[in-house]
């Protein structure tokens, strides 16, 4: 169908699908409810309010309900029947939606079916939105411009609330300012709202230059939130997508001098990130030499200092155990808080260690002194578990680089990969790896993933705590661990032919798409859950069915 939406129900689809789009970062609540007033726009499409007013005319009141309501069920009807013909003859409709009809099948060797069904309902939208997009009306270039638009000003209002938690400083976690989804999910968001405005500005260029302006400086504030959202798989995916931007250009652009920058750009990108990231790793695992004769050998109180260089490790390149003295800190800390010296804190660390790396960061020494030099803001921090305070003053990319390395320490000295993602991660797959070893050709199905993961870490005697035993955080590992080989064939090809069997498909907005769902899918189970599969599969209908027929591929 080739003609942009004209009657009341193509209008009110269109909002619908404007709503929906802002939904994506902003409400999960929402994400239902427009997927819902999508199908029924769906069932209602091309209802007619001239019939409804004749009805209204030319009868009584009753009569005129009754009418209406036979109208509205046969239009219902004919349009389920027709629709789902069209539906099944688009081959690309039927491909992107299978990975639905794949988790159906997957129920054939299911044990537990209340998992499996609450899966699926999460799963739905990978088969109505391909079902609704591929059978209604295309968008016009005008209108994809405009829902493109409302979506990235639904990601900017996203990010000045996020903003509004990081200036109260009520956390302990950068990433639990993303307060409307995950910050993985908001991160992929951001990302995709960062190339929409880098193609209005660069590659469409049908605005006039104060919104390009305006679109400039939004698109510089993505890029710095993402930093302040320590947004790995954000800033990493960007780095490859310039990258492969420059190399394409490399290869397509006219010129030996335009062709030889480009080609610079795309060594340089990643070499720059990459040396970047390797000179922190450096300054941050690395303390200046110390000479003992040097230190203090006593505090003001007279209490003799420990200066431990070995137990406590290294921190933003200073060793955590200089100028130790434990008892002076539990008294001055126990008559500043409640929280026991000797307890937790609230995220469930030993809280004494928690102060000890919180004022190394702030270069205080371990002792009386020090603690009493803390504000009130420092000690509810460090009552709330936060360990460092750049954690709440200095989110950044070298913040997130620390974080990782203090992880790292801890799994290679330790054994203990708890409260590092990353680290954690290492488990997750040793896990994954055990299920596939059992269950390669066919998986364990749809509904049994947990079961056999929670079975899985204590078989491999896994030192993850009980919270933290989480499910392969790559989707394509846990594709193979639920449908196994066949199904993550399977996975893959519903993937890949839409984009390379019809090459309209392949413009600019869709590939830089399709690029970070794929890109996240290696640290992520992205479409584990509502904002994740949403956001693909809303997207991905929306560029292969419902902006067909715009020309982006031209441009």
């Amino acid at each position: 169908m080739d003609s942009a939406p004209s009657s009341q129900a193509g209008k009110a689809y269109f909002v619908a699908l404007v709503l929906m789009a802002m939904s994506v970062p902003l409400s999960k609540f929402t994400m239902s409810v427009f997927q819902f007033v999508l199908v029924i726009i769906w069932f209602l499409d091309g209802i007619s309010s001239e019939v409804l007013k004749r009805f209204f005319r030319k009868s009584n009141p009753f009569g005129a309900i009754l009418y209406t309501v036979t109208y509205i069920i046969r239009l219902a009807a004919d349009n389920f029947i027709e629709k789902f013909k069209l539906f099944f003859k688009n081959r690309t409709a039927l491909i992107v939606s299978s990975i639905f009809l794949l988790h159906i099948i997957g129920l054939i060797h299911t044990s537990d079916f209340n998992y499996a069904l609450k899966d699926l309902r999460t799963k739905l939208p990978l088969f109505v939105l391909p079902l609704v997009m591929s059978t209604m009306p295309a968008l016009s270039r005008k209108q994809l411009n405009q829902l493109l638009l409302f979506y990235v000003a639904a990601v900017f209002i996203g990010t000045l609330f996020s903003m509004n938690v990081f200036f109260k400083q009520e956390f302990n976690d950068i990433r639990t300012i993303s307060i409307f989804i995950s910050s993985i999910r908001f991160s992929l968001n951001i990302l995709f709202a960062i190339f929409i405005l880098g193609w209005f500005i660069t590659i469409d260029r049908s605005f006039s230059w104060q919104w390009l302006s305006l679109m400039f400086l939004i698109l510089l504030w993505f890029l710095a939130f993402l930093m302040i959202l320590e947004s790995g798989i954000g800033l990493v995916s960007l780095v490859l997508l310039l990258s492969l931007i420059a190399a394409y250009k490399a290869i397509t652009i006219a010129g030996w001098e335009k062709r030889f920058v480009t080609l610079m750009l795309m060594i340089l990108i990643p070499l720059g990130f990459t040396m970047y990231i390797i000179h922190e790793v450096k300054v941050l695992s690395t303390a200046k030499p110390v000479s003992f004769e040097q230190f203090d050998s006593h505090t003001a109180q007279g209490t003799p200092y420990v200066h431990d260089t070995i137990s406590f490790g290294i921190e933003d390149g200073k060793y955590v155990g200089l100028y130790l003295a434990i008892t002076e800190m539990e008294q001055a800390w126990n008559q500043r808080s409640n929280f026991d010296f000797n307890g937790q804190d609230k995220a469930g660390q030993y809280l004494k260690y928690t102060l000890i790396r919180y004022l190394t960061s702030k270069n205080l020494r371990k002792d009386a002194e020090g603690v009493n030099s803390l504000t009130i803001k420092d000690i509810k921090a460090v009552e709330n578990g936060v360990a460092n305070v750049n954690y709440l003053e200095n989110p950044s990319i070298r913040t997130r680089i620390s974080k990782m390395l203090l992880g790292y320490q801890n799994y290679a000295n330790l054994d203990n990969p708890n409260g590092s993602s990353l680290m954690q991660r290492i488990e997750y797959i040793r896990a994954s790896f055990h299920i596939i070893h059992n269950n390669l050709l066919f998986g364990v199905g749809t509904g049994d993933l947990p079961m056999h993961f929670e079975r899985a870490y204590e078989e491999i005697n896994s030192s993850l705590h009980a919270q933290w035993r989480w499910r392969s955080h790559n989707q394509y590992i846990s594709i193979l661990v639920g449908f196994g080989i066949f199904g993550l064939i399977w996975f893959l090809v519903s993937f890949g032919y839409p984009y390379f069997s019809n090459s309209s498909n392949r413009h600019f907005l869709y590939t830089i798409f399709l690029l970070i769902i794929m890109f996240s899918m290696v640290t992520e189970d992205t479409i584990e859950n509502q904002a994740g599969v949403t956001l693909l599969a809303y997207f991905n209908s929306l560029f292969l069915f419902a902006a067909s027929k715009t020309g982006l591929n031209t441009k």
